[in-house]
């Protein structure tokens, strides 16, 4: 089956929830071959996330994601295996090959250069998605195996001795306490809904598991010295779920040349990519100018599928408003439903953080209907789900905030989070700069 049949076989065979699986996907594709034609819809989303032409771009694009799968295809075998070569040092992402002609002997070299699997020309679309599939889940476990240590302050978690220290001090955990507390840590500074908590830990899918859930999490924040009314790492917010409170670091121990040139070549693209950030913003002259550099820098660099820019405001009744100043992959009938602003109200996401001057992380915030009604329903109509919003902080006063936006309902990495705070903090001083420069006239809140 040739690359132009397997396209409209793809989008009819993948399902959404494979988007959970399959994404972020990578596509690398020799121009003009037929795989460069592969791009698909799953639902509303692209698939691939992200199609380059030039290996140097796919291997960008690899490196700053939490890719799940890249595909490489092409006319000429040289091509695709020099692809392969590349992109193997960049992570442990699966690397399939599809809609190029290659022979036995070609299959082996394709294989002993990294890729993973390698789909012959005339497979159907049905096969594919099944083979794709297969290869991810397999590969779904190896960012839990590569961590050793969950670290937040003093308290730190060890996964392959199941062992907690908090102030250098052992912690008896008993076996589920210890999930609870690392499936937390694993999701922090976001609200994780009970029902996916009981899932997750305890694996019950079908019954009420929410008293127990309540007596864990109260045994667990007894022997962390925590307490319901002043949570010092775990917070709950009524009728939702729990928060582990705190930035958690994911450390491991395996030191291998191979680890090592993926942690370097994933610190090289991101420095190059928060300088190439810093270029452009120095000559942004104005909030506008700073606001649509940053977004359309997050969609091009692979940061989100969606990025946007609000700014905190008051209309003329003197009620807080939050204003739109930029977005990048946003529909132009989302953009037309935000154009007059809204009120900073209990149903919108972006005022908690307007509030507490804090980080927001939400893996998917199109099930928060009771607690953003708002939010929930705009995020829903645009098929975004991870949300990892911060707050935008200029002379001591909250300006407005920045935010990345996934399609898939898979949190950002603790180790994505910090970099993109880090990106956050320098979109802060941009717009410092900017409005000593042109200042604005929109009033600033207290942090």
């Amino acid at each position: 089956m040739s690359a132009t049949n397997l396209q409209p076989s793809l989008g009819t065979v993948l399902r959404p929830r494979d988007l959970a699986l399959l994404s972020p996907a990578v596509l690398c594709a020799e121009p003009g071959s037929p795989a460069a034609r592969l791009a698909t819809r799953i639902g509303r989303a692209p698939w691939p996330t992200v199609v380059h032409e030039q290996v140097t771009g796919a291997v960008h694009a690899a490196s700053v994601r939490d890719t799940k799968l890249v595909l490489v295809g092409g006319n000429s075998f040289a091509w695709v295996r020099q692809a392969v070569r590349q992109l193997r040092p960049v992570g442990s992402f699966p690397i399939a090959l599809l809609a190029t002609e290659v022979s036995a002997d070609q299959v082996l070299a394709l294989l002993d250069a990294g890729a993973n699997l390698v789909i012959e020309r005339n497979a159907t679309g049905r096969e594919v998605a099944a083979r794709l599939t297969a290869l991810c889940r397999g590969s779904s476990g190896d960012d839990i195996l590569r961590v050793r240590w969950l670290q937040a302050g003093q308290l730190r978690l060890d996964l392959r001795a199941r062992r907690c220290l908090l102030d250098q001090e052992v912690i008896a955990l008993s076996h589920n306490e210890f999930d609870l507390l690392a499936f937390l840590m694993g999701r922090s500074q976001q609200v994780v809904p009970q029902h996916e908590i009981v899932q997750r830990v305890w694996g019950w899918r079908h019954g009420d598991g929410m008293n127990t859930l309540r007596i864990h999490v109260g045994r667990l924040r007894r022997k962390l010295g925590d307490t319901p009314a002043q949570p010092r790492w775990i917070g709950s917010v009524r009728g939702i779920g729990y928060q582990f409170l705190h930035p958690v670091a994911e450390l491991g121990d395996d030191r291998s040349d191979d680890r090592m040139r993926q942690a370097v070549t994933v610190l090289n693209a991101q420095a190059d990519a928060l300088n190439a950030l810093v270029d452009t913003l120095l000559v942004a002259r104005d909030e506008a100018s700073v606001a649509e550099t940053v977004v359309q820098w997050a969609i091009t660099r692979g940061f989100g599928d969606a990025a946007t820019v609000f700014r905190l405001d008051t209309d003329a009744a003197g009620r807080s408003m939050s204003r739109l100043v930029a977005s990048a992959g946003m529909s132009a009938r989302w953009r037309q439903s935000i154009a007059t602003g809204h009120p900073v109200s209990a149903d919108f996401m972006g005022s908690q953080v307007y509030r507490s001057g804090e980080t927001v992380q939400l893996h998917d915030m199109s099930q928060l209907a009771r607690r953003f009604p708002v939010t929930a329903r705009m995020s829903s109509a645009e098929d975004l789900h991870a949300c990892l919003l911060f707050p935008l902080h200029v002379d001591g006063r909250i300006w407005g905030d920045l935010a990345f936006v996934s399609r898939t309902d898979r949190a950002f990495t603790p180790a994505r989070t910090a970099y993109l705070r880090t990106v956050a903090g320098v979109v802060s001083l941009a717009f410092r700069a900017a409005r000593t420069s042109s200042p604005t006239t929109g009033p600033a809140t207290d942090a």
